[in-house]
């Protein structure tokens, strides 16, 4: 798949899968310990045959100490606030906009009015902790004063992804992945390596288990997309203008996401990767691309917005009068399957009352909780918004780029989906972001 070349990169060795010749020969076996075979697998010509298993270590993760952490003022901590905003973050556990989860050591936070080892405040009495977002705010009853500096000592512990290879000498090994808080990526590999599974250990991580195993080889094929569901027959105004070299204006319409959260430049934006694809698809055809994005904002939200404000859903995306709207709303989530239908029916006639054509984008994946699931591991969207996406997409013949598809089908190149999230929640990398890219152009 073109999405695991890109996303792995110099990582998958040759660029080719691995094929399993019977049970795949990579499981935990203790806290901290993954065994490799006994048993045999293909790597494109080549055959690995172990007749004895070999056990191979993996660091657990390290703590890291922070002492003094300054703190010129702390807030009030909010406790109505999500946790990423109570009060300030710790520093060294800062990731986009947010903070990395589940990393910072509980009961390790010490608070002080000086640096060094002097007397510690009071949790509780003079301030507040979110232990879990790593957040921290004082307390209207405590020692602590509007504006007075703090300092803070504390333990993190950071996430890796090792590599379990066959080495040149065809032994395997481990190869380290470096810690990190956020955008973990993939151990490198050495010349002549072959990575046969991925090991993710989030900070957290008390022990190894068979959720942090991502093996190579397990993908599943994609089946070809029906040319009845592509883009030359279901909008077929955009495809013959694009065909015929002529101007075509696509407006992007969306949150956060589409806004550029998760990346720093403008051309890695879904929308800009998607432009750039579509020129090079079709070198004479002049495409605008124009974004309409709202961070924090669902779909409702922004075509309720009060006229000739910010944000203004007929100034943003009907009065542009666009050949194609592209649709990506994560906010809308919160929708059922029936409230889908009924919401995306409206904004569908809003756009075909343009004579616009329209293309649905299923979403990215968030964090595992906030999509009810703890595993990191699975090959259909648990949400009941995508699958009514997907049914109204079906029943209104309307075009789907299907990136949530991409995105569940990650864990089977080796990828724990997480990796990709800059702030730890719901901001893809620019990675991800070329993900959403590669949904659309199979409709191209």
């Amino acid at each position: 798949m073109t999405a695991m070349l890109f996303l792995l990169g110099s990582v998958c060795a040759a660029g080719e899968a691995l094929t399993n010749l019977g049970e795949f020969p990579v499981s935990v076996k203790g806290p901290w310990t993954v065994q490799v075979g006994p048993g045999s697998l293909a790597f494109g010509d080549k055959i690995f045959a172990l007749k004895e298993a070999v056990s191979l270590e993996v660091p657990s993760p390290q703590k890291e100490d922070v002492k003094d952490e300054k703190h010129e003022a702390l807030p009030l901590f909010d406790e109505r606030a999500g946790g990423w905003r109570r009060g300030n973050r710790l520093k060294a556990l800062i990731t986009q906009e947010c903070s990395a989860t589940g990393l910072l050591l509980p009961g390790s936070v010490r608070v002080k009015c000086s640096p060094g080892k002097g007397e510690s405040l009071e949790e509780g009495r003079d301030y507040a902790l979110d232990g879990f977002w790593a957040t921290l705010g004082r307390l209207k009853i405590g020692e602590i004063e509007e504006g007075q500096t703090v300092f803070v000592d504390y333990q993190l512990r950071k996430s890796c992804l090792h590599a379990v290879v066959m080495d040149k000498e065809e032994v395997p090994r481990i190869r380290m992945g470096e810690p990190d808080l956020a955008l973990v990526q993939p151990a490198c590999l050495q010349e002549g390596d072959i990575a046969i599974a991925y090991v993710w250990v989030p900070g957290d991580a008390e022990a190894l288990d068979e959720e942090s195993l991502f093996p190579l080889g397990k993908a599943l094929p994609r089946a070809p997309m029906p040319s009845s569901r592509k883009a030359q027959s279901l909008c077929p105004q955009t495809w013959t203008k694009l065909t015929k070299g002529e101007a075509v204006r696509i407006v992007a319409w969306g949150d956060s996401v589409t806004n550029g959260g998760g990346v720093s430049q403008a051309s890695d934006r879904w929308q800009n990767q998607f432009a750039e694809r579509l020129r090079k698809r079709f070198p004479k055809a002049e495409i605008e691309m124009i974004t309409a994005a709202w961070g924090g904002a669902n779909s409702k939200q922004y075509m309720d917005a009060p006229a000739g404000g910010e944000h203004d859903f007929a100034r943003d995306v009907l009065e542009p009068r666009p050949d194609l709207v592209v649709i990506e709303f994560v906010n809308d989530a919160y929708l059922n399957e029936e409230g889908t239908q009924k919401h995306y029916q409206i904004i569908l006639d809003h756009l075909r009352g343009i004579e616009a054509e329209v293309i649905l984008m299923t979403p990215h994946l968030v964090r595992p909780d906030w999509m009810g699931v703890n595993t990191l591991q699975f090959d259909e969207d648990p949400r009941p918004y995508v699958k009514g996406l997907k049914r109204f997409a079906g029943e209104n013949k309307v075009p789907l780029a299907d990136a949530s598809s991409l995105w569940c089908g990650l864990w089977r190149q080796g990828i724990p989906y997480v990796t990709l999230l800059g702030n730890s929640i719901n901001h893809p990398d620019a990675r991800g972001h070329a993900l959403f890219a590669d949904a659309l152009m199979e409709l191209f």
